[in-house]
C-alpha cells in the first residue's frame, strides 16, 4: 500500500456494522477473542526508513506532551474501521492513528494534512 494511502484509511471511522459474523457484536476489528485468527508472521524484518520516522514522531509527541499515554494512540488504531485495520501494516496503523489524535487534539486540520498530502502526491506524481 502506498504511504500515502496510509492517513485517509486511518482517518476513515469505525463502521462496526460492515464487520464479518461472527464478529459482529460490539468488539472492534482488533478484537479477535475467540475467533481464529490465522497465523502469525513472527519473521523479524528490517523496517523501512518511513517506518523509523512514524516510530521517532511518536516518540517526540510523547516527550513533547501532545501524547500523554499509549492508550490514546491504542484507542485510535482500535477505533479504525475494520477495513483499515485489516489492510493497514502496524506502523500504518500508527501514522494513521498519529493524524486522528493530532486532529483530535487541534494540533493540526483535517483540511491541512489532505492539503499536504495533495502536495506530496502532486510531487511524486511529477517525479515520475
Amino acid at each position: 500500500m502506498a504511504p500515502g494511502a496510509i492517513l485517509a484509511i486511518g482517518l476513515a471511522g469505525a463502521d462496526n456494522a460492515a464487520m464479518s459474523e461472527p464478529a459482529a457484536s460490539n468488539r472492534g476489528p482488533h478484537d479477535l477473542g475467540g475467533l481464529p485468527g490465522g497465523p502469525v508472521d513472527r519473521a523479524e524484518h528490517e523496517l523501512a526508513f518511513w517506518e523509523f520516522r512514524v516510530d521517532a514522531m511518536v516518540r517526540l509527541l510523547f516527550k513533547c506532551g501532545v501524547l500523554n499515554d499509549f492508550a490514546e494512540l491504542r484507542r485510535a488504531i482500535e477505533t479504525m474501521g475494520p477495513e483499515a485495520y485489516n489492510e493497514l501494516s502496524y506502523y500504518e496503523r500508527w501514522a494513521g492513528a498519529v493524524a486522528t489524535l493530532l486532529v483530535e487534539k487541534g494540533v493540526v486540520s483535517q483540511d491541512e494534512i489532505d492539503g499536504r498530502m495533495a502536495e506530496l502526491k502532486a510531487r511524486l506524481e511529477a517525479a515520475r
